[in-house]
């Protein structure tokens, strides 16, 4: 029986509604067809602490040929992929949890993690972020971890594109508050602060030993300031974004230029982490990084303790 509600929610249809570089959709998949949606007004998920369903939480199911393991907690996970999504095919059909599938609710598919699980998930291509409810079973297909509702797609951008790179990290109650905040917010003058605005956060890791403040990232340019600073601690920074394409990190780092903040510095990509992440420090004492952190929270930039 579990395999026939596995199989009822989007694990029916290849990974996403979207051809992988635009194009048509899979059957009548797709968006509605009136997409005059206003997106402020569809909240992000909200983190509960609630027992496991029901319904899709076996030890083990199989799905198109492959066997996938059930976790048991969904504790501190974290993964890299691509996401694609799912629309008006499967509106209103039951997912594996049971609960009917809305393409105007902040949802989405996962083939391990148990259900419901609420995650972040960030577009690694522009920074866009987004907290769905992990209620269903998919996607089945190579090269996609996670498949999003129709409106969750929107938020972060990869409609047209029907995929994109992503990470996703658990979200709770307990840790809510160290999620990035809704970019809508707006931005005051910063008076004294050292830090970018991150639409994602990347996996913690650690730099290269040779990077430093004023380093020169692959393509070439200075992109942080080099004015040394006197007693700071080289192990005290917040990083600020991490990105798949180095022209996204770029663009980060000039919003935290125009923004007041100051050396900021982007680590290229190391065997540990595949991506481009922007830095700020280092700083003087853990307070003064925290305070900054603060600052840039309260102007709607998203940022997290790095240690190097």
């Amino acid at each position: 029986m579990i395999g026939l509600i596995v199989l009822s929610g989007c694990a029916s249809h290849p990974a996403g509604s979207g051809a992988s570089h635009g194009g048509g959709y899979y059957q009548n998949d797709g968006p509605p067809k009136d997409q005059n949606i206003d997106l402020s007004k569809i909240p992000d998920a909200v983190p509960r602490n609630v027992p496991h369903s029901p319904y899709g939480n076996p030890t083990s199911y199989t799905a198109l040929g492959h066997t996938y393991d059930v976790l048991k907690s969904a504790a501190g996970f974290t993964q890299t992929g691509r996401a694609s999504w799912y629309g008006r095919q499967f509106n209103g059909e039951r997912t594996s949890s049971g609960e009917p599938y809305s393409m105007f609710r902040m949802t989405a598919a996962h083939k391990r993690l148990p259900l419901p699980t609420w995650v972040r998930v960030t577009n690694l291509d522009n920074g866009k972020h987004c907290i769905v409810k992990v209620n269903d079973r998919g996607p089945f297909h190579d090269g996609r971890i996670i498949d999003l509702s129709y409106v969750a797609a929107r938020r972060l951008g990869i409609v047209s594109n029907g995929s994109a790179p992503v990470r996703i990290e658990t979200v709770t109650p307990a840790t809510m508050d160290q999620a990035p905040k809704s970019p809508a917010v707006p931005r005051a003058p910063l008076r004294s602060a050292q830090n970018p605005d991150d639409e994602q956060t990347a996996p913690s890791s650690t730099a290269g030993a040779g990077h430093r403040p004023g380093h020169t990232d692959s393509a070439g340019g200075s992109l942080a300031s080099a004015t040394p600073r006197a007693k700071t601690d080289e192990r005290l920074y917040l990083q600020a974004g991490a990105f798949g394409n180095p022209d996204n990190a770029r663009r980060q780092v000039q919003r935290l230029s125009r923004a007041g903040a100051n050396h900021v510095t982007i680590v290229p990509p190391d065997p540990s982490t595949p991506l481009y992440r922007v830095h700020i420090g280092p700083f003087a004492t853990a307070s003064q990084r925290s305070r900054t952190g603060r600052q840039l929270a309260a102007n709607g930039f998203s940022v997290r303790d790095q240690p190097r």
